[in-house]
């Protein structure tokens, strides 16, 4: 595992303080890869910003193992549910920025840290002849950048110098917080807008997922403050960061324009953060010792499913003292239907077998307990529902 960072990331002030230490041998990617090492969170008290140390050797583990959605072109990932209905997160996405964005097929766009491009492509084909280009730092996605941006819309690891200045809008959608030097990529975001041009980016936000504090490979863990300070630094104004529009995210937009960064009272702010870094800090430090007191309530012998094939699932499987007791992961995700995670097939919630006597919510606390309850095994006799912040007895 790399180092944490000694002094702040986006502000550049040193002795940041330690708020966590998961003292473990292993930690989650957020792509429930198991890496070596522990995972840390640094505080910096001057704007608020929330530091990790990350994966070791980032640019290979972003060129080859970082493999998100690749599976399908339309491979995505679920931000709700109404009955049978599925809303998916690039759909979300795609409401709240045609909300933010007044989007017009006469703009030159860049998705910056863009993976497969799932934005840029629904961008693109709701606004036929927008000037779109794509650029991350693999070369497994191009295949699926072919399919809608010519080569020369493309760049991987660097940019071409004739796209400084040529943008009208720069998106960036879950991708600041696997970049080590966040301060610096701004300023190459500052670099390819035009003068005036927008800037938009998601990330997330812990205060709405609690899961972002601890995966190894989110160095960053923004807050309000912080993304403000970030902008106001690289010469943007017109600053806003919307934490409601976008569950367990921060909505990000800012227009370049070269001003100076002024100064204002952020301590109440601040303070906030800190204590919900800390109430989120003794969370985690805990919870691998309530999923191992409720594992251990379970008669002996029965079996378990655990709901969620994402980072809270995983993390409660490799936490069980007997993983071998689980014998599925449930999702309502119609694309992890039908694979595997750590061997054990993941299916859909109906298809909950009979003989489970436990079931693990490795969902978001946010929204676990109201998924839970509208399962149609929800009430079934001698099933136990086991949540992530309960102690069990």
């Amino acid at each position: 595992m790399a180092e944490a960072p000694a002094c702040c990331p986006v502000c550049g002030t040193d002795g940041m303080r330690l708020i966590y230490d998961s003292a473990s041998t292993s930690s989650l990617s957020s792509l429930c890869q198991i890496l070596p090492g522990a995972k840390i969170v640094r505080y910096c008290e001057e704007c608020g910003h929330l530091a990790g140390n990350g994966v070791a050797d980032a640019e290979a583990f972003y060129e080859t193992d970082y493999r998100i959605l690749l599976d399908e072109e339309d491979e995505d990932q679920i931000y709700d549910t109404s009955g049978d209905r599925i809303v998916t997160r690039t759909d979300h996405q795609m409401a709240v920025l045609s909300d933010k964005i007044a989007l017009d097929p006469a703009l030159t766009v860049l998705d910056y840290g863009c993976a497969k491009a799932a934005m840029a492509r629904k961008i693109a084909a709701a606004y036929p002849g927008i000037g779109m280009h794509l650029f991350d730092v693999s070369h497994m996605y191009e295949p699926f950048w072919d399919r809608f941006v010519s080569k020369d819309r493309q760049a991987i690891h660097q940019t071409p110098e004739e796209w400084n200045g040529r943008f009208d809008l720069v998106t960036s959608f879950f991708a600041f917080e696997h970049i080590a030097e966040p301060a610096a990529a701004i300023a190459h975001v500052a670099q390819l807008l035009k003068p005036g041009g927008q800037f938009y980016m998601i990330v997330p936000d812990i205060s709405g997922n609690a899961a972002d504090f601890i995966v190894v490979d989110h160095v960053n863990h923004f807050t309000k403050t912080s993304a403000e300070r970030l902008m106001a630094d690289a010469g943007f104004d017109e600053i806003d960061v919307d934490q409601g529009c976008h569950r367990g995210a921060l909505v990000v937009f800012a227009r370049k324009s070269g001003s100076a960064r002024v100064e204002s009272d952020q301590t109440a702010a601040k303070e906030a953060i800190l204590a919900e870094a800390q109430r989120l800090a003794a969370f985690w430090s805990g919870a691998a010792d309530r999923i191992r007191t409720n594992e251990a309530a379970s008669p002996p012998g029965s079996k378990a499913a655990i709901y969620g094939s994402g980072f809270y699932g995983a993390f409660i499987h490799s936490n069980l003292e007997n993983p071998g007791s689980t014998v599925c992961f449930l999702d309502q995700s119609p694309w992890q239907q039908g694979k595997t995670l750590f061997g054990i097939a993941i299916i859909a919630p109906g298809d909950l077998p009979e003989d489970v006597g436990t079931v693990y919510a490795g969902l978001n606390p946010v929204i676990a307990r109201k998924v839970m309850q509208t399962q149609p095994w929800a009430g079934r006799q001698n099933l136990q529902i086991v949540y992530l912040e309960e102690s069990g007895q």
